[in-house]
């Protein structure tokens, strides 16, 4: 049951990834961005993370943790996804930086491979709170966050 489970989960997220960048505004060069990736500063819980893993927006943490990317220059998205590599996380808030504050965008249930879509913002900063696990389990690891701007051409 794990298993097919894994399977599943494994599946909807190529599945997901595929749909999100089929839709995706190109950046230079014809290439899909990925803002996220392209952050300044990572910070995760408020201190710095400067790690590969923490720069793709992979990080472990408990209820409560969040994880943050600040850009050199104000960005366009609309999506974030949102891989989880446990199954423990049951809600979560994606807030934007915008005019130097934090305005919520979307909040989420599950993640598993979530693909969430708001209305465009230009932010200055992306951040992921995960305000609620499992019962009994309050561990959890997210494999990767990324964040586009989808259904409208940049020039």
């Amino acid at each position: 049951m794990l298993a097919s489970r894994k399977i599943t989960a494994a599946l909807l997220t190529v599945l997901l990834a595929l749909t999100a960048l089929a839709g995706c505004s190109r950046g230079e060069n014809g290439r899909v961005t990925d803002v996220a990736s392209a952050a300044q500063t990572v910070r995760i819980n408020g201190v710095i993370a400067d790690t590969v893993e923490a720069q793709s927006g992979a990080f472990e943490g408990k209820q409560g943790d969040t994880i943050e990317f600040e850009f050199a220059e104000p960005e366009e998205f609309n999506t974030v996804f949102i891989i989880e590599k446990t199954t423990t996380v049951r809600q979560f808030n994606i807030y934007a930086k915008v005019d130097g504050m934090y305005q919520l965008v979307y909040t989420g249930k599950r993640i598993v491979a979530e693909n969430c879509v708001f209305d465009t913002v230009k932010a200055t900063a992306l951040k992921v709170e995960i305000l609620n696990t499992e019962i009994g389990d309050d561990h959890f690891i997210i494999q990767g966050i990324s964040a586009y701007k989808l259904g409208e051409e940049t020039t």
